[in-house]
């Protein structure tokens, strides 16, 4: 640790308050009695240019007076005032700095202006600063507080290390009482050290053992990649609650792949792939936090054994386990014989157990049910389920102390984990708590938190034994000449119509629908007596993304008579609704018929890149919203748990007898698609397949339809953007 560069700023050994302030409430006044109060062992230099002391310590009039060059400075000061001294700071040998103040990005043009600067400053000297507008940071097991806030009177050395881009986050987060602590950084604006920064110096750091994030974003996705990889090699799990999940910004508008994949889903499927656990809101972050500060033995699999004492919480259990995808496995027969063997002739074997108000009393019966129930090959972890909170009557509390104790003597026997959670976050009774803490077992608080917590650990441990499915990004490649007019076709960022489309993804290997294209009615029939009857008929234009929309589609044409009047229509309406739009005649096309219709397509997010989206296609698409993402790259393993996480994969799975849709057909799609991403995702914006027939199982799939749009060239960009400013 010695040698990380962030260490002057985490583990500094002396320090300067630039803005220090006699006055009491003022931040650099604050600041200096944190400092002072908490305890830091080292130097402390208050800076002020008129007094004598600030809380005690002999002030100084400016940088150049110190005794020694400080290795951390906590800037007090206005925003305006600060980077001069920053400017001075660095000019004298200080490599680190926490600035409190607002006033930079978050402040309009001129902020993010003096923003610039700072990060520019930082650049050319290597100043690693905490900020600007933070509270700053805290080393709890050094006694160090570079903070402007007070520090809670619970707050206790422990494992887990908090960053946070908002100030509200390390206040909630260390005023619980939960759990112990070794870093609250609160990380503000991030001009110079974000997230990621901190994470790689909690990598090496020994006395953190979990990271708890409350974030806004990922600016870095690359760099946050690479910390989250040297966490997860350390054994350290790092949680993530991402706030501001909305949908604003989904690429590519003309698409309905971008409208479908939105903010949310971009983050869970960015954090899975790197290993990072992804929380919904602040209960669920302190949960998966307790059980991953506890856990010491991980789960091989997803299957959870909860034992109840209440037939009710047992069904409440059920309903939210099948809300929040936590799976409650059948038992094997010899497993409920087991378990039926040592309930009273009342209860029923099953899973969860209820091992019925004999078991609240009779501790053989609880710790039985416990052995037998991780006994059955399904179950990879045990939950006891039991409501104990703050105020139980003294009876109560000890009756319930014995089921906690059983619990934690029984889980020291287990080869698979066992958790302990009540089914109310209101607190668990001291008394009931005590031998949990003692044997190390995990006590979580509220039912779907707690839930939510243990399903998490079972994907996090899947992951760490290797789960992530290692998608190919190559096997697609053209051969060069053909690779070669590809890419000039959609570098040039001019639209394509749907049958370009269909032509660059039929080079893929990918089935599309049999078309030609015709400029009169005479070829529209000739073309479909070539194609056989019936058919469908499209205007063919580079200016309609959706044809429907201007009324450009018939469909079921079945003889020459309707194709001429189809024509003939198509034309005249699309002119009237679309006058100023290019129109290259039609595409007669056959009519894909049988199985069930998807979308699948590319979507871009940055700054991630692109995504592939599949889920239920058809003209409703939006209003349906059924749809899943990956990230590229995509291999088959990961193809096919997206389309399984979609009401699409229920319904090709043979809803309700109907003949199973070729699912393994639509994964491969998907796998080409993500190919087609690495190759050409530089020059491809959005690809929208809707939609695409998925048959009967065997008979694979066909495109019906093809939206493909280039991304727009840099120098058009910039020629567009100049024109916007004129």
């Amino acid at each position: 640790m010695a040698h990380h560069p962030l260490v002057p700023l985490m583990q500094p050994r002396s320090l300067a308050i630039l803005g220090a302030s006699p006055r009491s409430g003022a931040i650099g006044n604050t600041a200096v009695r944190n400092i002072v109060e908490y305890g830091f062992a080292g130097p402390v230099f208050p800076i002020h240019p008129t007094a004598a002391e600030v809380c005690g310590l002999r002030c100084y009039p400016d940088i150049a007076s110190l005794p020694e060059t400080p290795d951390c400075v906590l800037v007090a000061i206005s925003a305006d005032k600060a980077i001069p001294a920053l400017e001075e700071a660095t000019s004298h040998g200080v490599k680190a700095a926490v600035i409190f103040a607002s006033g930079f990005s978050e402040m309009g043009p001129e902020g993010r202006a003096r923003q610039s600067e700072l990060e520019q400053l930082a650049r050319r000297t290597g100043l690693r600063v905490c900020g600007p507008n933070c509270l700053g940071l805290a080393n709890i097991g050094a006694r160090i507080s570079l903070y402007s806030a007070a520090l809670p009177d619970s707050l206790r050395a422990g494992g887990v290390a908090v960053l946070s881009h908002s100030g509200s986050g390390c206040i909630v987060l260390s005023s619980l009482g939960r759990f112990g602590f070794s870093y609250l950084v609160s990380a503000g604006n991030c001009a110079v050290l974000d997230i990621a920064d901190y994470l790689d110096f909690l990598a090496d750091d020994p006395d953190t053992r979990v990271a708890a994030l409350f974030m806004e974003t990922v600016r870095e996705p690359q760099k946050f990649a690479a910390a989250a990889s040297r966490m997860r090699e350390s054994g350290k799990p790092v949680v993530a609650l991402k706030v501001g999940r909305s949908e604003k910004g989904a690429a590519a508008a003309a698409a309905h792949t971008g409208s479908l994949a939105g903010t949310q889903a971009i983050y869970d499927d960015f954090f899975r792939r790197n290993g990072v656990i992804s929380v919904g809101d602040l209960d669920e972050l302190v949960e998966s936090l307790a059980l991953m500060l506890a856990i010491r033995k991980h789960p091989r699999g997803h299957g959870l054994g909860v034992i109840n004492v209440s037939g009710g919480e047992i069904a409440l259990t059920c309903d939210l386990a099948q809300r929040i995808g936590v799976s409650l496995p059948e038992l094997t027969p010899a497993s409920r014989d087991r378990i039926q063997a040592v309930l009273p002739s009342f209860g029923r074997a099953s899973n969860p157990v209820d091992v019925t108000g004999a078991g609240v009393f009779d501790m053989a019966i609880y710790q039985a049910a416990i052995e037998s129930l991780a006994a059955d090959p399904a179950v990879a972890m045990v939950a006891v389920s039991q409501d104990c909170p703050l105020h139980l009557g003294a009876h109560q509390a000890e009756t319930y102390r014995r089921i906690a104790a059983t619990a934690a003597q029984t889980a020291a026997k287990l080869d698979k984990p066992l958790v302990f959670y009540s089914n109310v976050a209101a607190g668990i009774h001291p008394r009931v708590a005590a031998p949990l803490e003692e044997a190390g077992v995990p006590a979580l608080q509220g039912a779907r938190a707690s839930l939510l917590a243990m399903r998490r650990l079972c994907d996090y441990s899947a992951h760490l034994r290797g789960g992530l499915d290692k998608a190919s990004s190559g096997e697609a490649r053209l051969p060069p000449e053909q690779d070669r007019l590809w890419r000039a076709r959609l570098a040039s960022g001019a639209p394509l119509t749907e049958r370009e489309a269909k032509v660059f993804l039929a080079s893929f290997g990918i089935a599309v629908t049999r078309e030609m294209s015709a400029r009169s009615a005479e070829q529209a029939v000739a073309a479909a007596h070539s194609l056989s009857f019936p058919v469908a008929l499209k205007i063919e234009s580079p200016d309609l993304p959706h044809k429907s929309d201007v009324g450009g589609v018939r469909l079921n044409l079945k003889s020459a008579e309707e194709v001429v009047a189809a024509f003939d229509e198509v034309m005249a309406t699309v002119r009237q609704r679309a006058p100023q739009a290019r129109l290259d005649g039609v595409l007669v096309q056959e009519m894909a018929s049988g199985g069930v219709e998807a979308i699948a397509g590319l979507s871009r997010h940055e700054p991630f890149g692109i995504a592939v989206v599949v889920g239920s296609g058809g003209v409703l698409v939006e209003l349906v919203k059924d749809s899943a993402l990956g990230l590229v790259p995509v291999g088959m393993q990961h193809a096919t748990a997206m389309i399984d996480a979609t009401r699409l994969g229920r319904l090709l799975g043979g809803y309700r007898g109907a003949r199973p849709g070729d699912a393994a057909a639509l994964a491969e799609l998907l796998v080409k698609l993500s190919q087609i991403a690495v190759l050409y995702g530089d020059v491809i914006e959005a690809l929208d397949l809707n939609p695409v027939h998925v048959r009967p199982q065997g008979d694979g799939i066909c495109v019906v339809d093809a939206l493909l749009i280039p991304r727009r060239p840099i120098k058009a960009a910039a020629e567009m953007e100049q024109a916007s400013v004129v």
